[in-house]
């Protein structure tokens, strides 16, 4: 259909509102291409519509909320726009989205899906494996239900410029331009046309890609990108979206936008003072007829552009990412190390975020930060568990931080939160976070990730019950948190098929504050970025999804400590999964405070004329007294254990000194199962092979020369130098060669760490098919030559000029290198065991039912109906509203009930499962039924 006859049937069937209508009323579900939170409303779409509305003397409203695909299709909405000069159209408390009185609701796909038709299921956070048509369907069909006639659209925005580089060449521009206006508007009108064949209705398209290419090739032709975007997102100036907001007001109101309209400062003169030639021509734009969309899908091509240094030889990606079965692999081939738990993680593993808080600060009048958190706790205010207490005097605040510069692209974080607390005083929420709402004791607030954090600040407490037990979560996430949930959903299905998962950044290894038992960090602590995760919530984690755990002991932990440890493991893993334990971790290398520790002991023992190797030899004599108490603990139980040790592989020999001095070599088969090398290359690329590398991007050709380079040097060195050393000496002591580290090394040292463009050149590389290919080849030749599978540090993390570590950037991500991970897991390691397989999230529908999970332990949110829920062992069941029941395994023999905090946890001879808000029990083997969790905990 042609724009033309789009724009007569709006205007023919009420698709825009009446030139006389008292008030426009328009809904979106929208991204930062709709309304960008960058700390002025200029940077937002409805705050122009409101503004062009007021050049004709008429009144605006608008409501939205943000996400993408995934959250438009989570109905009702919940509307969390405002904007200090737009009337607010709806609060879903006061009235239903029916009587409202839409004169429009808007749509914006994410710009970065157009890669592949829309009919395709989405490649990230796509668990029920759902296409773009399926999902814009289900949110306009939910909106046709609701507000029968109301005006859907799509609203198209503009593409990403990530391939072309920002700012881009003018050769590049242009080439975005035509993107623009012919496969990327393309992919939009045929997703309208699906979507309008789906649900029975025309849905219509807000052409800004269209319109806006036309522009630059226009009246804009001398307007640089830089004056339209800010990045390659690529997010907007004012400028950018007042444009965007005239599309909108041309095709919606079916006239120009008012060509008298009065404009800021902040608009480029360039548009300011033509505003009204560039009116006619978005008017004309669209409006013009336009051919029917290509038959066949085309995703955009991208030539090298010599210009753009980063980008020179990498090409665009394309992922092939392998079917996994929906309860995962029994057999995967990889593993993971994990991320550290902090402010910033791209991780974001707790639903719980004040898990990954940072721990408190002291701010004084002027003075930012005047109290650290080792001087609060030494000052005797903060608890044991690191929560407040008292603010010093003179301090005025104490504050933590949460969501701290987190990825745009990390859609799936995007929404409404919700902090709670316990005890009394004054807390305040800041930062990223706004349209605030307090009732109580909680505060919500709206997030959209980006540069920034999310603030919490206490300014007063009261002596005898302080404000603590804070939480912060998404409102979405409420039932979680009443069953006791530990971990983000988005974040298990990341890591959940891993064969092991190593827990060292966890749990702080290096430079490790722990020594006592008593010191260890707890379930209660504030936060677990200050002395680490619980071993108790490791443990959870590995039960959950059925992989291995490898924990790292302290370097300087007390042998009760190391005792205790283990026997908390020994009693609450799994027993069809294997522990891996290891003293501390590389302590080898003098940048960490466990190998000066080592040092140190070393000098105690052997005195200070001991030789040069001797820290090795005290590492080593500790690394077997760490697996010997461990082994004393499995006492019987061997086969459940598996004790490390690990080499420094760039040093082949060093190795020997673990065994310690001539006279009292230790055995290692006696001590140590298993004997863990890295799997490291690319050092070289950004220390003594740097200016190379920058001659080569000046050449173009960066990219096939750093590939070319690795292969050939470091990649070569590892494989066939380096593991079959440490093969032959694991052989030699009688042990398996595993991996405990292994990928890219390919980031700036030296003076190369602020080179900029080689920051971002390396950031492509190592997400760059190249950089998949490269993975693919030395996990085939670790497949040859290891006896565990290649270990990969870590699962997720920004990249930044301090490397890019993580197999993903963000839990949303997609890309070649974490694809050939995905190939690389699915390949059969030759051990298939249901115990590595895991459970589901199943969120089931309103109407009530019965639910059956799967054998693996599941998580299960029941609707608003009366369920009745069918349990297996390990399950983990919300009942939601409604009365449900859920039904155990066997008789009520054996039956026992206890209370972790608002979850009743039913042990019984068959297992454990634990519920929140069920009201009865049943029982697989016999008709008796239970009334439970009628008078609480």
């Amino acid at each position: 259909m042609t724009t033309r006859l789009m724009l007569t049937l709006a205007l023919v069937l009420g698709l825009a509102a009446p030139a006389g209508a008292q008030t426009t009323k328009l809904w979106f579900w929208g991204h930062s291409l709709v309304n960008h939170v960058s700390g002025s409303d200029e940077t937002t779409v409805p705050h122009w519509l409101a503004h062009l509305a007021r050049a004709e003397r008429r009144r605006f409203a608008a409501e939205g909320m943000f996400g993408f695909l995934q959250q438009y299709a989570e109905l009702p909405p919940e509307p969390g726009w405002s904007f200090g000069r737009v009337e607010r159209a709806w609060r879903s408390n006061r009235l239903p989205f029916g009587e409202v009185g839409w004169d429009a609701a808007i749509l914006s796909p994410p710009n970065f899906v157009q890669y592949q038709a829309p009919d395709r299921p989405l490649d990230w956070d796509n668990p029920d494996n759902l296409s773009p048509v399926e999902l814009v369907s289900t949110a306009f069909g939910w909106a046709e239900a609701e507000s029968p006639g109301v005006p859907l659209w799509l609203y198209e925005g503009w593409a990403d410029m990530a391939e072309w580089g920002y700012p881009p060449s003018p050769r590049s521009y242009r080439d975005w331009a035509e993107y623009n206006a012919g496969p990327y508007h393309d992919w939009t009108r045929r997703l309208a046309e699906q979507v309008g064949a789906e649900i029975g209705r025309e849905v219509g398209v807000i052409p800004t890609a269209r319109v806006l290419a036309r522009l630059i090739d226009g009246p804009l032709a001398d307007l640089p990108p830089t004056e339209l975007f800010s990045d390659d997102a690529p997010h907007g100036t004012p400028t950018m979206y007042l444009i965007a907001a005239m599309v909108v007001w041309a095709q919606i109101e079916g006239r120009p936008p008012p060509p008298d309209t009065r404009l800021p400062e902040s608009i480029h003169p360039l548009v300011r003072d033509d505003f009204a030639t560039i009116s006619t021509a978005i008017w004309l734009a669209v409006t013009a007829p336009e051919a029917e969309p290509a038959a066949v899908f085309t995703a955009p091509t991208i030539a090298p552009e010599p210009e753009v240094e980063v980008e020179a030889g990498i090409e665009p990606a394309v992922l092939i990412v392998p079917d996994v079965p929906e309860t995962g692999l029994a057999d995967p081939a990889l593993s993971f190390g994990l991320n550290g738990v902090n402010d910033w993680t791209a991780e974001q593993p707790f639903v719980d975020l004040m898990r990954t808080a940072r721990p408190w600060i002291g701010h004084a009048g002027e003075e930012w930060g005047a109290w650290d958190f080792d001087a609060l706790m030494a000052g005797g205010y903060l608890t044991a568990e690191g929560w407040p207490r008292a603010l010093p005097e003179g301090v005025d605040a104490l504050e933590t931080f949460v969501l701290t510069d987190q990825d745009p692209g990390a859609v799936s974080l995007i929404g409404r939160y919700v902090v709670t607390w316990a005890g009394e005083g004054t807390l305040e929420v800041g930062g990223l976070a706004f349209d605030q709402e307090r009732r109580g004791k909680e505060i919500a607030f709206s997030y959209v990730p980006g540069e920034g954090l999310v603030s919490i600040r206490l300014t007063a407490l009261d002596l005898e019950d302080p404000i603590r037990d804070i939480r912060v979560f998404r409102e979405a996430e409420r039932e979680l948190v009443e069953l006791g949930e530990v971990f983000n959903p988005a974040f298990v299905r990341r890591i959940a098929d891993a064969r092991q998962l190593r827990f060292m950044d966890w749990m702080l290894t290096n430079g490790s504050p722990v020594t006592a038992w008593e010191d260890r960090p707890r379930m209660t602590d504030a936060t677990w970025s200050w002395r680490g995760v619980p071993l108790e919530v490791i443990v959870r984690l590995a039960n959950e999804t059925g992989a291995e755990p490898w924990v790292n002991m302290p370097h300087a932990a007390e042998d009760d400590y190391v005792a205790r440890a283990a026997q908390l493991v020994r009693d609450s893993l799994r027993a069809d999964l294997r522990a891996w334990v290891e003293y501390s971790n590389e302590t080898w290398n003098f940048i960490f405070p466990q190998t000066a520790h080592a040092g140190e002991r070393a000098r105690e023992t052997w005195g200070e004329d001991a030789p040069e190797e001797a820290w090795m030899w005290w590492a080593g004599a500790r690394s077997a007294e760490v697996a010997d108490i461990w082994s004393r603990v499995f006492a019987g139980q061997e086969d459940r254990l598996v004790r490390v040790v690990g080499v420094h592989t760039g040093w082949p020999g060093l190795e020997e000194a673990l065994l310690g001095p001539d006279g009292s070599r230790l055995d290692p088969a006696a001590h140590w199962d298993a004997y863990a090398v890295s799997g490291y290359f690319g050092h070289d690329l950004g220390s003594e092979r740097v200016d190379e590398l920058r001659a080569a991007i000046r050449d173009g050709g960066g990219a096939e020369w750093a590939e070319a380079t690795l292969r050939e040097g470091s990649v070569a060195e590892l494989t066939g130098e380096l593991w079959p050393h440490h093969r032959a000496v694991a052989d030699d002591w009688g042990l398996d060669l595993v991996m405990y580290e292994g990928g890219t090394h390919v980031v700036g040292t030296g003076d190369a760490v602020e080179d900029a463009g080689l920051t971002a050149f390396f950031t492509a590389f190592n997400y760059s098919p190249r950089m998949a290919d490269l993975y693919r080849e030395l996990a085939a030749a670790w497949r040859e030559i290891g006896d565990a599978p290649f270990n990969a540090f870590v699962d997720v993390a920004t990249p930044s000029k301090w490397g890019s570590w993580g197999a993903l950037r963000h839990l949303d991500d997609a890309n070649p290198r974490a694809a050939a991970l995905a190939g690389i897991a699915a390949e059969p390691w030759g051990e298939a065991r249901d115990a590595f397989r895991h459970g589901l999230w199943i969120r089931a529908g309103s109407e009530g039912g019965r639910i059956e999970g799967t054998p693996f332990g599941d998580l299960i949110q029941a609707g608003p109906g009366d369920d009745v829920i069918v349990a297996t062992p390990g399950d983990r069941i919300h009942g939601g509203p409604g009365r449900d029941r859920v039904i155990l395994p066997g008789g009520p023999d054996g039956l026992s009930e206890s209370w972790d905090g608002g979850a009743l946890v039913l042990s019984g001879p068959w297992g454990r499962v634990r519920v929140a808000s069920v009201g009865e029990i049943g029982f697989a083997g016999d008709d008796t039924v239970l009334t439970v969790m009628e008078d609480g905990p």
